[in-house]
């Protein structure tokens, strides 16, 4: 053994970190806050600039646009946000918070076109009356509607920052309360009962009519002259079922349903109701009388059946009956597309099949479920356009029985065909009975779908292409569902955000199933995403390529949420003075795994940050990666993994299940998962199946393009690790393919017994036959899409369930992992199990143990230790006694077999090591790599000559909570120590060559050392202000490293914050030169139906309504600077004055056409009411002609 004075003298000869001692060359920086950090609250939409907003329960606002466009701001105070609403085309984007739930709720008001310090300028901010309940929109006028609990609406006037006064709608449901209290019905409301208003809804063509939804009705308002031209009160008759939930002493009895929600068809015609009791009625502008009312399973639930009055008594006991337990209609929307035209056919544009016009509706108790009911999987929105030929989509949440499937579900309607002027028929109100039944035909499903989720949905949003007419639902492109919380999944101790998102693309028809989208970053950590723990590593530049294979194809496969507003733009940092450029760092992969036993892999390298040649961003940052998904779930749902203790957990107790740690071998690609029980599986990414010339053209194409490749596969065959391209796959199926895949291993072994390899000193033993107990084959697995590169399970190994584990995955084929004192080494080319030690002070054979503590590291290293010069692959296990011991592997007969001379030593100051590191006297990483392991084999031959006795062959850095030591030659004496307290988390950075050491500490510190002398070189705070504890770190070997402090608060951060793109970028997140579009559709309804259908009524534009609801008193708008983004200063003035005069002229033309068009309704009015008098009176004169006429014929 060296002594300790010569082996100091030895290392204090060695300067690993060099020009790595200048503090200059280090800067701490805040990359990025991953995902929303509070409760998923509110969102909305802007379909002009194709924008999307999200609120949380916590005070933050998200703005989603383009790629690399987020803009995210706190509102000061810790207040939750109830209700987000755009004023589409103009930036304007309206925030409605509660600070405490008995004070009154705030209005914000933030112009997303001024940009100050990286947020939103806040526009204007009023202090509510009422608590609001809802709040509608317009993009036909600046004014925005809020109703209160009060029962009244206020009106906000967007441009002058001010209520609108004397535009207040009053609670008009008091009257309708008092006619009903004074006609003596029973369930009537007392006096001191206030109507809430539930629901606003602006009218789709008519921007002067205003449906306000009461707890017990719906009334019409006129803006213009002020009063409710209707009324509608939903009664379910004595007898008739309803929604089912009425107890037996109520079903002969009126009963009135509060209503909850409303929707309008997009003409304008019909609007649809929800209710409390799940029911959804659908009522007429034209009549105060119901069209019908139906739940989601039947039709005309308001009349009377002899099933409703007698079938009920075999639901429960005898002469009970049961109610139903429906839940109440939470939210409607109904959506129209636009018709199919004559050029989308002659182009031959991307159109899908259109819905039948005339097709048999299905059978009123009967839903019909459309084989599209339970959907498949799959940037830019689908560019297929969807045509109903008039027909439209009623979306529907809520309103399920205690035994349907959750989820979203659709009604498709047929289009609304008026009768003929000819049809005579008799009156029912204010409709005649062909019109009647010509609205109810309209309202009968041809098709009904489902988006299933796995719990109750609570919040739904349509997403139109560009429209922002037709209350925000014409030709939507997809839906966004909010979904509650998992019983099935476990609930963290930490704050977490148990409500998620999902997105899919809309709507399904008959040819066209629904797929999965890609949601903006930040959203995809809530929920089932919730993110448990995490890990960073830095890939070499193949194996990132690798990953990245099928990128570009399977993003236009699967599609990103279609987002395209606003711009990001490189923004570069300053360089601080530091050496020169090292250049682009390595790529980083950031894996998480997730609540819901999911695996998902993001792309946080600065290259993403970079952009294009223009410098403008192509991608979000951090980039996910979800073809390289892990659905943990699935896998241990397969019969292949029904021996596993973890599956019958799943299937029993789901919520006990939980993933552990990770480990993934950045060069073979190889991903180790531990989970709650214990048990580790193995995956391997394998390419998806292709054609076998597209195989044979891109490995040729990888061996012209890198060196490295051709020395690194020659590593690996002389390993014989199973790589994840040796050749192309079969045609066959998933099953077909996994035995013959296991059939060529064995060909491979065996041929390799037949290898000469070069004599080992050690002494060698053959795994004993039980050790193969603890592995399960995973490989038969089916895999749901095999085209699509990804990880596969590749086999499971058992092992004791504890708090304490480590896991261990090295580059070259083995396994190492830990539970408590539990050990197993794994060979994964067969695999086999080469040692399993259960811990409990005797091995498998019984053989008792001389220290059975726990083990609280393990590394994998290619390196000599003291006198043993073999630089073999070793498996360095620290334990918490400070016993280390070293198992060595030789291979022998083309066979790698553990030594049965396992070389231990104790070091003390080790005791309890959560990290350890060997390096080379270079000041190279001795990691267990293919490339390290091809040159050590070369070197067999040369035992010796370069750990000659006393000479310094590598160092080993030990890193316990309290101290770091550097040991010479690992088991030699130790040469430095660095004190500290409360160390969790340590890597070797390597930049330029040159190594340091990083240790982290519970108090938020972090201390830079050179090495081999652990000399303090740089030191920094993590600032983390509302936390007393630094929380998990996973540290990355180039300096960047990830901070978990709970599933709300997970924050990117580097040390080398120099030269690097900025984050955020340069941001333009609201575009003026998107104009609004034309409501067109709007205008021929409002010319041709309201003048023919309302006998003359005048049709009123959006200007006279802006005049009207401004008043005469509206004070003058206020004055507003446009905020220049960071890189367009030079073309200021050009921008703003062509902006500007194109405002301008669009302003005049808008003007003048809604003028022409405003004159030419009123004149088409006044025709129309001129002919109807002069036809009544040319009527009333031929028949007084013809009594005259007859009155002389008597007397002729």
């Amino acid at each position: 053994m060296f002594k300790g004075v010569n082996a100091k003298k030895a290392t204090d000869l060695v300067d690993l970190t060099q020009v790595l001692r200048d503090p200059a060359a280090y800067a701490l920086g805040h990359l990025a806050n991953l995902g929303l950090g509070a409760e998923l609250s509110a969102h909305a939409y802007d379909p002009v600039q194709s924008l999307l907003a999200v609120g949380t329960t916590g005070g933050a606002l998200f703005v989603f646009g383009g790629p690399g466009v987020q803009l995210r701001w706190d509102l000061g105070r810790a207040l939750k946000i109830k209700h987000l609403a755009f004023r589409c085309g103009s930036g304007f984007l309206a925030v409605v918070g509660m600070f405490t739930p008995d004070a009154k709720d705030t209005l914000s008001v933030y112009d997303l076109a001024r940009l100050e310090k990286g947020k939103p300028v806040r526009d204007s901010s009023l202090s509510m009356r009422s608590v609001v309940t809802c709040i509608e929109t317009s993009a036909s006028h600046s004014f925005i509607f809020l109703g209160g609990k009060d029962g009244t609406v206020d009106v906000f006037d967007l441009d002058r920052g001010v209520l609108a006064a004397g535009a207040r709608v009053p609670n008009l449901w008091l009257a309708q309360e008092e006619i009903l209290r004074r006609s003596g019905v029973q369930d009537a409301p007392n006096r001191r009962h206030i109507p809430v208003c539930t629901d606003i809804k602006a009218h789709p063509t008519d921007v002067n009519l205003l449906l306000i939804a009461y707890e017990g009705g719906v009334s019409l308002w006129n803006i213009a002259s002020r009063h409710a031209e209707r009324n509608w009160e939903f009664v379910v008759p004595p007898g008739a079922s309803g929604g089912g939930n009425d107890p037996e002493e109520l079903l002969f009895s009126e009963r009135r349903s509060g209503v909850t929600c409303l929707a309008w068809r997009p003409d304008g015609l019909m609007f649809a109701v929800g209710h409390e009791d799940g029911c959804i009625s659908f009522a007429s502008v034209l009549d105060e009388n119901l069209i019908g009312m139906r739940t989601l399973e039947r039709a005309d639930v308001n009349k009377t059946t002899e099933e409703d009055l007698f079938g009920w008594t075999a639901q429960g006991e005898p002469g009970h009956r049961k109610p139903a337990g429906r839940e109440p209609i939470f939210r409607l929307a109904w959506s129209g597309f636009p018709t199919e035209t004559l050029y989308d056919k002659w182009a031959g544009s991307p159109v899908m099949p259109s819905s039948p016009v005339a097709v048999s509706s299905p059978s009123p108790t009967t839903p019909a479920f459309n084989s599209a009911s339970t959907f498949g999987t799959g940037r830019g929105a689908p560019e297929e356009k969807t045509h109903l030929n008039g027909g439209t989509v009623l979306t529907i949440m809520g309103g399920l029985l205690p035994q349907d499937p959750t989820g979203i579900h659709l009604f498709e309607f047929l289009a609304y065909i008026p009768p003929s002027a000819s049809t005579t028929s008799p009156s029912t109100g204010n409709l005649t009975s062909a019109v009647r039944n010509a609205l109810k035909d309209s309202i009968q499903p041809v098709q009904h779908n489902l988006y299933p989720t796995a719990t109750p949905p609570e919040d739904f949003l349509l997403l139109p292409r560009n429209s922002p007419y037709g209350g925000l639902a014409f030709d939507p492109t997809a839906i966004l569902i909010t979904t509650g919380e998992d019983p099935s999944i476990p609930v963290l101790a930490a704050p977490h955000s148990a409500r998620g998102m999902e997105a899919w693309s809309f709507p399904p028809t008959n040819t066209r199933q629904p797929h999965a989208l890609q949601l903006p970053p930040a959203l995809g950590w809530s929920g089932t995403g919730t993110c448990a723990s995490s890990r960073v590593f830095t890939l070499p530049t193949l194996s990132y390529q690798r990953l990245l294979h099928q990128y570009g194809s399977i993003t236009n496969a699967t599609s990103h949420l279609p987002l395209r507003g606003g711009k990001a733009t490189s923004l570069p940092r300053p360089n601080r003075g530091a050496p020169n450029n090292p250049g682009s760092p390595q790529p980083r992969i950031l894996v998480t795994l997730n609540v819901d036993l999911s695996i998902h892999f993001w792309d946080i390298s600065s290259s993403v940050l970079r952009g294009d040649e223009m410098g403008q961003i192509v991608d979000d940052f951090p980039r996910r990666l979800a073809h390289l998904d892990v659905d943990l779930r699935a896998v241990l749902r397969d019969p292949v993994s029904r021996e596993l203790e973890a599956s019958r957990i799943l299937r029993e107790r789901p919520w006990e299940l939980e993933l552990d740690k990770v480990d993934l071998a950045t060069e073979t690609l190889e991903l180790a998962v531990s989970l709650s029980t214990g048990e580790v599986i193995v995956l391997r990414l394998v390419y998806g199946q292709r054609e076998q010339s597209a195989y044979a053209a891109e490995l040729e194409l990888d061996s012209v393009t890198s060196d490295a490749n051709s020395a690194i596969t020659g590593a690996l065959n002389e390993l014989d690790l199973e790589q994840a391209e040796p050749s192309p796959p079969s045609p066959t199926s998933a099953k077909e393919e996994k035995p013959s895949r296991r059939i060529s291993l064995v060909s491979r072994r065996k041929s390799l017994s037949t290898k000469s390899s070069a004599p080992s000193s050690a002494t060698i033993s053959e795994p004993p036959a039980d050790f193969q107990d603890q592995h399960v084959d995973l490989s038969l697995y089916r895999i749901p899409n095999p085209t699509i590169d990804g990880f596969r399970p590749a086999a499971a190994f058992k092992m004791p369930p504890s708090r304490r584990t480590t896991l261990a995955m090295s580059d070259v084929g083995f396994l190492a992992a830990s539970s408590e004192a539990a050990l197993i080494i794994v060979d994964m080319r067969g695999p086999e199990v080469l040692l399993f030690e259960t811990g409990a002070g005797t091995d498998r054979k019984g053989k008792v143990k001389g220290d059975s503590s726990n083990i609280s590291s393990l590394t994998w290293a290619i390196c000599a230790i003291g006198e043993d010069h073999d630089r073999s692959p070793r498996l360095l296990a620290v334990q918490d006694s400070g016993l280390v011991r070293a198992f060595e592997l030789s291979q022998v007969a083309g066979t790698w077999l553990l030594s049965s001379k396992v070389l231990s030593f104790t070091h003390e100051n080790a005791a309890g090591a959560f990290a350890t590191f060997v390096l080379s006297h270079l000041g190279a990483l001795a990691s267990a790599s293919p490339a390290n392991l091809a040159h050590a084999l070369a070197q067999q031959s040369r035992v010796g000559d370069e750990a000659t006795k006393g000479q310094l062959a590598n160092i080993w850095v030990a890193v316990t909570d309290k101290v770091v030591s550097v040991y010479f030659n690992i088991d030699g004496p130790r040469t430095a120590s660095f004190e500290g307290a409360g160390f969790v988390e340590a890597n070797v950075v390597v930049r330029n060559g040159c190594p340091v050491l990083v240790v982290v500490g519970r108090n938020k510190n972090i201390t830079i050392l050179s090495l081999p002398d652990l000399n303090q070189v740089q030191r920094f705070t993590i600032p983390a202000e509302l936390h007393s504890d630094v929380g998990t770190i996973s540290l990355s070997r180039d300096g960047d490293f990830v901070q978990h402090l709970d599933p709300f608060t997970i924050r990117l951060h580097t040390i080398f914050d120099i030269s690097r793109p900025a984050f955020p970028p340069a941001l333009t997140v609201f575009r003026p030169e998107i104009p609004v579009p034309p409501q067109l559709d709007a205008i021929t309804n409002v010319t041709s139906t309201f003048t023919n259908l309302f006998g003359g009524k005048r049709v009123y534009g959006a200007a006279e309504i802006e005049a009207i609801l401004g008043g005469p008193n509206r004070p003058p708008p206020k004055q507003r600077t446009v905020m220049v983004p960071v890189g367009d200063v030079d073309n200021t003035a050009s921008i703003v004055s062509r902006t500007t005069e194109a405002l301008q002229e669009r302003g005049e033309y808008l003007g003048n056409l809604q003028e022409r068009l405003g004159s030419m309704a009123t004149e088409a009015a006044q025709f129309a009411k001129d002919a109807s008098k002069t036809a009544k009176q040319q009527a009333a004169q031929a028949t007084l002609k013809n009594s005259i006429a007859g009155y002389f014929s008597k007397f002729g």
